[in-house]
């Protein structure tokens, strides 16, 4: 439906611009046009996300979509971003007159209204999220691991945005007879096109070279390994992302020296079961046995000579070595990112 409906604006403000001469227009409907590819990997990041585990990507494919929404935050740059400020120099350079106002008010106003009801119900979800988080809606747009949804609710916003400083500058052109607040507003929309598509494309970046946990939800979970009986000391804990909403824990854990084998396996699983019960985000853990703290640089290795050697256990299996990722807060999932 969102394609659907793209389409159409697009369409229209293509329309409206040819009719009126209005580069604000035309600015406008690069971003729109812009927007039909950022759905389009937006969809197949999504689609592609959801294949289950195999033995070649035993975690998964929940990083696909971060390289597809990747790609999308590129499409705002190029096609949103690119085009309205080459739109806005060359209208500066080679001024042509606006006509038939009616008509291009028209088209935003329906565009603005469409937008502004989309971006709403991109809004709930996370609106929903950050209030079961206890934490700002900011707090959660920077802490989150879809980019998926984060780059619909930017998207929108940069929509609703855009077709507002469009008016605006049809508006002042109107009354003052000039085309330059017209070209301005390309201009504008252009470059909040492009600081959206930057702020997109850093948060990808870090969630596909495997994005970290806050210290904050890193303390808290090493305080809830730490807790559980039998467990006395956990030199080493870390958390990674490996997916949206989809977290691995790893860690060195020291046991009291009078645990039996079977008494060692059960303590992991309570820590398993601990951490994924405060963060449903928490999709494997991996939990190494240790006499004593060694250095990360020696854990790391044992572990990637593990982990290579054999498949990522879910959060159920527990007792061999793994890795950690978990992007929640203490309430519930502070990661997000």
């Amino acid at each position: 439906m969102s394609l659907g409906v793209n389409g159409a604006e697009t369409v229209a403000l293509g329309a409206a611009a040819w009719m009126t001469g209005s580069v604000g227009l035309r600015a406008q409907t690069a971003a729109n046009a812009a927007d039909l590819a950022v759905v389009a990997f937006l969809l197949i990041g999504v689609l592609s996300s959801a294949r289950p585990a195999d033995q070649d990507h035993p975690l998964g494919y929940g990083r696909e979509r971060f390289f597809w929404s990747l790609f999308a935050a590129l499409g705002i740059f190029v096609g949103g971003g690119g085009l309205s400020l080459e739109g806005a120099v060359d209208s500066g350079l080679h001024p042509s007159p606006v006509e038939h106002y009616a008509i291009a008010y028209f088209v935003l106003a329906t565009t603005v209204a469409l937008d502004t009801f989309a971006l709403l119900v991109a809004l709930k979800p996370v609106r929903q999220e950050a209030a079961s988080r206890g934490i700002s809606l900011r707090a959660q747009a920077q802490g989150s691991t879809d980019p998926a949804a984060m780059t619909v609710v930017v998207g929108g916003a940069c929509a609703v945005v855009g077709a507002i400083a469009a008016a605006a500058g049809l508006v002042a052109s109107q009354l003052t007879g000039s085309v330059a607040p017209d070209t301005a507003a390309s201009a504008f929309i252009g470059v909040v096109l492009l600081v959206a598509s930057i702020i997109l494309l850093r948060a990808n970046r870090a969630l596909l070279l495997g994005r970290g946990v806050p210290i904050s939800v890193l303390r808290e979970m090493h305080r809830v390994v730490a807790a559980q009986p039998g467990i006395i000391a956990v030199p080493d804990l870390f958390a990674v992302v490996v997916g949206a909403s989809s977290l691995i824990v790893d860690g060195d854990v020291t046991f009291a020296d009078e645990l039996t084998v079977p008494d060692v396996e059960q303590a992991i699983m309570r820590a398993a079961e601990a951490l994924r019960a405060r963060w449903p985000s928490v999709d494997y853990v991996y939990l190494t046995p240790v006499p004593k703290a060694r250095s990360r640089r020696a854990a790391r290795a044992t572990r990637a000579l593990v982990h290579g050697s054999r498949p990522a256990a879910p959060v159920q299996q527990v007792g061999v070595p793994s890795m950690t990722d978990s992007h929640d807060d203490p309430t519930h999932g502070e990661h997000t990112a």
